[in-house]
C-alpha cells in the first residue's frame, strides 16, 4: 500500500494581505509636534518615516512620543521625528505571514513597513493585527481539515 503524499500547504505572504493603503509617511525632519497633530487628524497611532529622498528610515509610534518627549518634558516642536523614531528593517512583500508575525513579536513592534522585493519600494505597512487575523483563519481552516480527515 503506497502512502499518500501530503499536499504542501503554502502559507499566505504579506503580499496576499490588504495592507497597502493603511499608512502615512512623514519625513524624518518633521518635528514631533507636527507628527502628533498628523496622527490625531488621521486617527492613527503610527507613522512611517522616510528621508527627504524618500528612503525608508523607520517608524514612530504614539508610545515613542509619550516616552521620549512628553515624559521627558521636551518641547515637541524642538525635536525631530528622526530623534525619537525606531529604526526598523522593512520586510519584503513575499515574506510569509508566520515569519512576519514572529518578526513583529520578537522586536515588540505593532507594525512593520513592507517593501517590494525587487526595488525596495515602500508599499504599505503590516500590523500585528493583520497577522493575527490571518493566523486565526489558518487555524480555523486547519481545524476544519482535521475534522474532515476524521470523518
Amino acid at each position: 500500500m503506497e502512502e499518500e503524499e501530503e499536499e504542501e500547504v503554502k502559507l499566505p505572504t504579506v503580499a496576499d494581505l490588504e495592507i497597502y493603503d493603511e499608512f502615512e509617511a512623514v519625513t524624518d525632519t518633521m518635528n514631533v509636534l507636527e507628527a502628533a497633530k498628523l496622527m490625531k487628524s488621521k486617527d492613527i497611532g503610527d507613522l512611517v518615516v522616510v528621508t527627504e529622498d524618500e528612503v525608508l528610515s523607520g517608524v514612530v509610534m504614539e508610545s515613542d512620543i509619550i516616552q521620549k518627549v512628553v515624559a521627558e518634558s521636551i518641547d515637541p516642536s524642538t525635536i525631530s521625528v528622526k530623534d525619537i523614531m525606531r529604526n526598523v528593517e522593512p520586510l519584503p512583500s513575499d515574506t510569509d505571514v508566520i515569519t512576519a508575525t514572529q518578526y513583529l513579536i520578537e522586536r515588540e513592534l505593532p507594525l512593520i513597513p513592507i517593501v517590494q522585493k525587487d526595488d525596495q519600494k515602500l508599499v504599505g505597512v503590516l500590523t500585528i493585527n493583520d497577522c493575527m487575523l490571518v493566523l486565526k483563519e489558518i487555524e480555523a481552516y486547519s481545524e476544519m481539515a482535521e475534522e474532515e480527515e476524521e470523518d
